[in-house]
């Protein structure tokens, strides 16, 4: 009942964020006074000033709504004058005149099906070599994973390849991270290992990948703040701070889990009391099956070798992304990408339906508007999405395949790895 009511959460939450990002998706708003009374001569009375000329075409028929219009109007484009050749804001023409003062204070947007146009008029093409670079960035994921295990060197990195992107896959199409279990569970099933180890290993991992996202993030920080720039709100430029100790914080745990054990255990004992007993169980479960990665504080090769192979990770990401924004003609840089890619790991970590739906979408449109890029942000958004998550599905369910293993044996095993974690053995 628990689990089914914070799935529930999550998927109600992704639908709403998808209708947020959804709704307005084929509007754009007027940038100006715009209709009856503005414009240069001989197009007054015809101008309407967008923020974006790049989706009309002369022909197209557009449906303009203000709060001072009771019925909406509906106008032809008569021309597209982008702001190359205007000395104002970029505007169009529209055939028929305008009979009613647009003023911008009431909020008049244009609509039209802006996103289904910008996804035909998409270069696929680009989606190559950022489906390239999503499989690169996966392939490196499995191979640090080795790094994590005592006996690294004699790691079969197929093995490691297979889990990964099984885990991955069931991530992006079941609930509430399981992914993260059914890797355990498959490399521990394929290697004779026991799941509770190998999922220490992940946790580990996945604390490498916090730990580089947030070096990311405060870097980030510190640019923004120093070129005095409005892109990042107060309140993100305090969190990352906060953040920052966090982090710190966190190593000094992992360090003490890893040079002082029984101090440590006996700390997380006296700090679970307050809580019931099943709780503060599977807490001194997980902390026992994460002891066990942490001899990779004695390696500072294995720890550098992780560390940079996170942030090489997130790089190849970031160009991956930067290849979409290519493909909707979105000119940018690798800096915005690689920002995005930042913003969208820390969004993805609330919860959400399988997939990251609407919380990917949601999250990625707004960051992009706050960068202040123009074209088509949502049908970035969207194909960005599909290439995350399309190529890792398919490579999943092809090694499942491979491996004879059907989805309800995968399903049922990480179902009950998952409501008993104290569970060592497959």
């Amino acid at each position: 009942m628990k689990r089914a009511f914070k799935i529930g959460i999550g998927v109600v939450l992704s639908v709403a964020l998808f209708y947020l990002f959804i709704k307005d998706v084929n509007q754009i708003p007027l940038t100006a006074d715009s209709g009856m009374g503005h414009g240069p001569d001989p197009y007054q009375n015809r101008v309407l000033y967008v923020t974006d000329v790049n989706n009309f075409e002369v022909g197209d028929s557009v449906t303009i709504r203000s709060d001072s219009l009771e019925t909406p109007r509906i106008l032809t484009v008569a021309e597209v004058v982008p702001a190359s050749k205007s000395s104002a804001d970029p505007f169009i023409v529209t055939v028929q005149p305008v009979d009613i003062e647009l003023k911008k204070s009431d909020n008049p947007t244009i609509h039209f099906p802006r996103l289904q146009r910008a996804l035909a008029r998409a270069n696929y093409l680009w989606l190559l070599p950022c489906l390239f670079c999503t499989i690169i960035a996966l392939m490196i994921r499995a191979y640090r994973w080795k790094f994590f295990f005592t006996e690294y060197k004699n790691i079969q990195y197929s093995s490691l390849w297979r889990s990964v992107c099984i885990g991955y896959m069931a991530n992006n199409v079941l609930p509430f991270r399981i992914g993260e279990i059914v890797r355990a569970w498959f490399f521990g099933r394929k290697e004779n290992r026991r799941t509770s180890e190998v999922f220490g290993t992940i946790v580990l991992e996945r604390v490498f990948d916090i730990l580089s996202i947030l070096i990311l993030y405060v870097a980030f920080v510190i640019y923004f703040v120093t070129q005095k720039s409005d892109i990042l709100l107060d309140w993100m430029v305090y969190g990352a701070w906060v953040m920052g100790i966090i982090a710190v914080g966190a190593l000094g745990v992992l360090m003490a889990l890893r040079y002082w054990p029984a101090i440590t255990r006996n700390t997380i004992n006296w700090l679970m009391k307050p809580f019931p007993a099943g709780f503060s169980a599977k807490i001194n479960q997980m902390v026992d099956a994460f002891i066990e990665g942490l001899w990779i504080f004695d390696s500072w090769r294995c720890i550098g070798a992780a560390f940079g192979m996170s942030m090489i990770i997130w790089i190849d990401l970031a160009i991956a992304y930067l290849f979409v924004f290519y493909a909707v003609g979105i000119h940018t840089t690798l800096f915005v990408s690689l920002f995005l890619i930042v913003a969208l790991a820390f969004a993805v970590s609330i919860p959400s339906a399988p997939g990251f739906i609407g919380t990917f979408h949601f999250v990625g449109a707004q960051v992009l508007m706050r960068m202040n890029l123009s074209g088509n942000i949502e049908a970035y958004v969207l194909l960005a999405h599909l290439m995350a998550y399309i190529p890792v599905v398919v490579l999943g369910f092809f090694y499942l395949s491979l491996e004879n293993i059907s989805w309800k044996e995968m399903k049922d095993n990480a179902m009950k790895l998952a409501s008993e974690p104290h569970t060592g053995e497959v």
